[in-house]
């Protein structure tokens, strides 16, 4: 599919992205020169800077010679057909992760000071699958918690409920340059959500794509958050 881009950003893929989101989300700052970009899943993988009228162009050494040749953005003719499946009604996934497991040092420092006693190997071991199994997962429509280790289970929030999202950095975090995303909505099985222990700079990245979702979701279902004091 000629229109569905993957972006490599910091260790992490996100997509399939129209043209038309690609650009939007160069423009927003959230794909750089670092990043990278392929029309499939599994590559070839290119620098964004290669692709035609994505970024600005880069300025060139004087006499330089055997420069690559930029890719040109693929421009449909007509808006791509979404598979009419009973699960799928136009919704992408855009971003998947995990907290690290530094939320757990403190856990694992006290752990190893007695771990003499046995006991403490065991939780320590508990808390690292507790982080492990926890996916944070965001389509153009929903935010997806799934967590628990032998009880699976998964929370979802609708994005065009989102009143807010904050950019959270207490002072252990920053330590490790990690961040964490909170999020305000008028769910009332959810009325919050959060995502914790992310790398700061996908954390800002992924901030602003939760509210780009939430803004085109909101003039898609005309939809106004108003609150009553």
């Amino acid at each position: 599919m000629a229109d569905a881009w993957h972006v490599v950003s910091g260790g992490r893929k996100w997509g399939p992205l129209t043209t038309a989101q690609l650009r939007q989300f160069a423009q927003r700052g959230m794909i750089t020169n670092a990043c990278k970009v392929s029309q499939g899943p599994d590559g070839p993988w290119i620098p964004a800077s290669l692709v035609q009228g994505l970024l600005p162009d880069p300025v060139q050494p004087a006499g330089s010679a055997n420069q690559p040749m930029p890719v040109a953005l693929a421009v449909p003719t007509a808006p791509p057909a979404a598979s009419p499946t009973p699960n799928d009604h136009g919704e992408r996934l855009l971003w998947q992760g995990r907290p690290s497991q530094v939320v757990n040092m403190g856990t694992f420092i006290l752990c190893g000071l007695f771990c003499w006693l046995v006991v403490p190997i065991f939780v320590a071991l508990w808390r690292w699958l507790e982080v492990r199994c926890l996916l944070y997962e965001l389509t153009n429509q929903r935010f997806r918690v799934t967590h628990g280790v032998l009880n699976r289970r998964m929370d979802e929030l609708e994005l065009y409920r989102v009143k807010d999202t904050v950019f959270e950095q207490p002072f252990f975090l920053r330590l490790f340059s990690l961040a964490n995303i909170l999020i305000a909505s008028s769910d009332i099985a959810t009325p919050r959500a959060a995502i914790r222990a992310l790398p700061a700079e996908e954390a800002r990245r992924l901030r602003e794509t939760i509210r780009g979702c939430v803004e085109n979701l909101r003039d898609k279902k005309r939809v106004r958050e108003v609150d009553y004091q």
